[in-house]
This record gives structure tokens, C-alpha cells and sequence, in this order.
């Protein structure tokens, strides 16, 4: 997996947000981005980029979560539980990971490990934009997820 550092812009997104149960959290995903595609259906918008999943902070037996997808600045308000929810701009460690998402712990395991190597440290949100659009005919390996840790 490659890794960088970079400087990400301040992002707006329509969001579903609330607190899962990890066993509960792929009926979430699912839920969630239909809601707020329907949304922005409704509002006459599209998605500006991929899915995202942003985690307020580290998973335990639940989660505090986010579903949707970046919107123009400005979007909403919205109906059906949805949300703005803003990324602020800052510095944030990124890699790339191709795979199933079973391998997601181990590749954030990689890049936290090298974030800490570097003398960075994350400010404890973090989150993971779906760059592929997962189907049940397709290949779990071709899956594409980047990985975005924010720094303090």
C-alpha cells in the first residue's frame, strides 16, 4: 500500500450518522448511503465524489459513524435523517488499499504504524472513501478504499 502525506481541502458532506453496533455496521452502509442518495435525488444534486465512511473515533463493540458522500458547499438541509457534515482542511496521512474489506484492520494497522514512524499523529476521527463500487458478481480483491488519517 502506498502511503503519503498530504493537505486535504475542507470537505462538505450529506451524511447518515449514528452510533452501530459493529455486527450491525454493513446493514448501516446500506441503509445509510440509500437514504441520503435519495436525498440528494430529492434536492436535485449528485454526489460530488466517492462514498465515505467517517468514524469519529476507534471502533470497540459500536461506533460512532458517518455514511454518505461529499455535496457542494452550501447543500441542504435534507430530509430522511440526513445531514452536513463538514471534514475540515488539514494535514492527513493517506494510503490506498486494494482488497475485501475483511483487510481494512490490517491496512489501517500499516498506515498507523507508518504515520507514527513519520512523527505524525492523528487527531482521532479518521475515515475511508470507496473508491469502487462494490456488487455481489464482482471480486472482492479489486475492492479500492482510501484510507484518510486527519493529523493533530
Amino acid at each position: 500500500m502506498e502511503i503519503e502525506q498530504v493537505d486535504l481541502p475542507e470537505t462538505t458532506l450529506a451524511v447518515v450518522r449514528e452510533r452501530v453496533a459493529m455486527t450491525a455496521l454493513t446493514g448501516f452502509y446500506d441503509s445509510a448511503y440509500t437514504r441520503v442518495e435519495r436525498a440528494l435525488t430529492a434536492a436535485g444534486l449528485a454526489p460530488t465524489g466517492p462514498a465515505i465512511g467517517w468514524y469519529a473515533d476507534m471502533p470497540t463493540d459500536s461506533v460512532d459513524v458517518a455514511a454518505g458522500f461529499a455535496v457542494p458547499d452550501g447543500a441542504g438541509p435534507f430530509g430522511d435523517d440526513v445531514q452536513t457534515h463538514t471534514l475540515p482542511a488539514g494535514a492527513a496521512v493517506v494510503g490506498t488499499y486494494t482488497g475485501p474489506y475483511d483487510g481494512l484492520p490490517g491496512a489501517w494497522e500499516q498506515l498507523v504504524t507508518w504515520a507514527a514512524q513519520h512523527g505524525a499523529a492523528g487527531r482521532g476521527d479518521f475515515w475511508e472513501e470507496y473508491l469502487t463500487d462494490p456488487s455481489p458478481d464482482d471480486d472482492p480483491a479489486a475492492n479500492v478504499t482510501r484510507l484518510v488519517l486527519p493529523l493533530r
